[in-house]
């Protein structure tokens, strides 16, 4: 590494370098899935060589000489003379691994150790291809409908023409060597790919097939009629007797300017240089600057406290309005307007700042599932919608590790083998859906898949067992208390544990990490149909839009996103059901229990003296979660509350998510 590279300088290419790993980890798993989409590859490529220039202008030798490496695998996908195969995802991951490890030490400081060698080999080879032992001969008969596309004028605008309408599709299908029946294979596979669509070229021809001069390969260019569903067509060629494998690559504008005749490009480009005077060109200037995280977090502190001196500097003026009246406390009155008026302007300017969409946290999972599915010998595909919803940087940062873990249970013994699928009359692949949207001044992110769901009698027996209920008990409890169980410590349904998980060990802390957010999680589940997690998460930990209300001497703030209605409740309302209070709202239907927050609290006020108001609350949508009617003595006001947090020492205290500071110097 070169020593005269300064800390500015690691800085931002170990922040540039986060960013192009996460999007080619991303990427990678796109192409494996999606194929090899010409603007999906050219981004692919475009990345990885940033990522090359970045190490070897710091002289960081390991990493050029990998992404070197990649950049040739890239660079043949690109120009079509290499199908995107599982081997070459792997290789391509595995390098990823690689510069991960090389990142992680340059950031140390420290001189990396490790052998890139084997990763480069492994490259090598998935670029050599699977034809890289045949000859030069073989090699070009195989690429001569590539090649005439570079030659034949006729070819390439008949292909042009069909691309107008249809994907058109390179294929190269290898047939058993030493075969007596070439002949009669390559008639075979043309006359299935006349079933998908128009043969545009063939090598050989059929001509040549009907002559019976056939060789141990087929190539053609396909117009196809429909969607280009490569992986069934794979599938339909290789149903053929005979036929050892079959590469697939779709045919867009880059690949025809890639191989059209080089004098012709060359005479083109010297004819428009020409053409085209030399006039000066400017430089847009960036329009984006990079911020470190501790300069934005102080500046949202320092909004903050602006926030709570805007609403003492309001409450100032209006007691002056209401106790003199002359021209400077009209004055001190506008100027109190205004200044509110900016500071909430720039309160919401810092929220956008520091809100990401959600995409950066979902970007990472694609992998993990690829790996989880390979680990565990089940095919899932993971679908992500809503990835430009955006959430506070802090909520991104504390769902990750909750998130993870319910991916992997899910992939584990959520969903089943596909043998299993299979036997339950379910598609072979399974579906795992991540989504995330705003609701109520929330946000909402949903995990589900279509698995076995959750054995509600297992996740009895399994408490029973370990003695959480006592077998009555169980029998007594609902559906929805039933799959509560599985957030108990220590409680898992898994036969066995595995390395993804079965221990028991992480569903209570995805519930604590949640609710210590503000957040709650949901459950619904199935037998045989899957099951669903419902993460509801505040936008942001700094600040929201709270209801004032008053218990004895206490202030609380109750955040509006809860709140239905506040009302004050006569005495035929309220009716006791056991020995607990309940509020029958006649004209909806409606009886809910009646929780006193002095005493759920522990402070003063409301305990003898009646049920003065009630803020009925709602935590969700789900049509089992039912409102809850808070009992307080007063309603004060709406204000906007900036959260802080409660020192550690003073531990976890229920109900309470942090704390705030008034106008008027009073804690909230």
């Amino acid at each position: 590494m070169s020593t005269e590279i300064s800390a500015d300088e690691l800085k931002v290419f170990l922040q540039e370098a986060d960013a192009l790993l996460a999007t080619l980890d991303e990427q990678i798993v796109r192409l494996e899935q999606e194929g090899a989409a010409p603007d999906l590859v050219q981004e692919i490529f475009r990345v990885a060589h940033t990522l090359k220039g970045s190490s070897g202008m710091l002289g960081l030798d390991r990493m050029t000489h990998v992404t070197h490496s990649m950049e040739d695998l890239f660079d043949r996908v690109r120009k079509g003379t290499l199908g995107v195969t599982e081997e070459i995802v792997d290789a391509l991951l595995m390098s990823l691994d690689v510069l991960r490890v090389l990142k992680d030490d340059v950031a140390a400081g420290v001189e990396s150790s490790l052998d890139v060698s084997q990763v480069v080999s492994a490259l090598k080879r998935a670029a050599e291809g699977p034809d890289a032992g045949a000859t030069p001969a073989a090699a070009a008969e195989a690429a001569s409908l590539l090649r005439a596309l570079r030659t034949d004028a006729s070819l390439r605008e008949q292909v042009s023409d069909a691309r107008a309408e249809h994907p058109v599709l390179h294929l190269q299908v290898t047939l058993d060597a030493g075969s007596q029946w070439l002949a009669v294979r390559c008639f075979q596979v043309l006359n299935e790919l006349d079933q998908w669509g128009d043969v545009l070229a063939s090598s050989p021809t059929q001509a040549e097939i009907e002559a019976e001069r056939a060789a141990g390969q087929l190539e053609a260019l396909l117009s196809v009629r429909g969607e280009a569903d490569t992986a069934a067509l794979d599938a339909a060629l290789r149903a053929v007797e005979e036929v050892s494998g079959v590469e697939i690559v779709a045919v867009e504008a880059a690949h025809l300017l890639d191989h059209l005749p080089e004098t012709a490009s060359a005479a083109s480009a010297t004819a428009e240089a020409a053409a085209t005077p030399a006039t000066p060109r400017a430089e847009p200037l960036a329009s984006t600057v990079r911020v470190d995280v501790e300069q934005i977090d102080a500046l949202m502190n320092m909004v903050g406290e602006l926030v709570i001196e805007r609403t003492r500097v309001s409450q100032l003026a209006r007691m002056l309005s209401d106790r003199f009246d002359d021209d400077d406390v009209r004055s001190l009155s506008e100027t109190s307007v205004h200044l509110e008026k900016l500071i909430n302007e720039l309160h919401e300017r810092m929220m956008q700042i520091r809100m990401l969409p959600v995409g950066l946290l979902f970007s990472k999972f694609p992998r993990l599932v690829r790996d989880l599915s390979r680990s565990l010998g089940k095919s899932i595909r993971l679908e992500l919608d809503g990835e430009d919803t955006e959430i506070d940087r802090s909520v991104i940062e504390q769902i990750k590790d909750p998130l993870v873990h319910l991916i992997r249970n899910a992939c584990d013994h959520g969903i089943e083998t596909p043998a299993g699928r299979m036997a339950a009359g379910k598609p072979e692949i399974s579906v795992l859906r991540l989504s995330a949207s705003h609701q109520q001044g929330q946000i909402v992110i949903t995990l589900a898949d279509d698995g076995r769901g959750i054995d509600g009698e297992r996740v009895k027996a399994k408490a029973v067992e370990r003695g959480l209920v006592s077998a009555d008990q169980a029998e007594r409890l609902s559906h929805r208390e039933v799959v509560d169980l599985i957030f108990a410590p220590g409680l898992s349904t898994a036969p066995q544990a595995t390395e993804v998980s079965g221990r028991g060990v992480g569903m209570d802390i995805v519930r604590r990490d949640i609710e210590s957010l503000g957040g709650r999680i949901e459950v619904e589940t199935a037998a045989g149909r899957g099951t669903t997690f419902r993460l509801r998460l505040p936008l942001t930990l700094a600040t929201f839009r709270g209801l004032l209300v008053g218990c004895g001497q206490a202030t609380y703030a109750i955040p509006l996103s809860y709140v239905q209605e506040t009302l004050r409740p006569s005495p035929e309302q309220m009716h006791t059901v056991g020995t607990r209070p309940v509020l029958h709202l006649r004209t909806r239907d409606l009886v809910m229990p009646v929780v006193s927050l002095g005493r759920a609290l522990g402070s003063d006020g409301d305990a003898d003296g009646g049920v003065p108001y009630v803020v009925v609350v709602r935590a969700g949508e789900s049509e089992t979660e039912r409102p809850v009617a808070i009992a307080v003595d007063r309603l004060i006001d709406q204000q906007d509350i900036v959260v802080k947090s409660l020192s550690s020492f003073l531990g976890r205290t229920q109900g309470v998510a942090g704390a705030s500071i008034l106008g008027d110097g009073r804690v909230v």
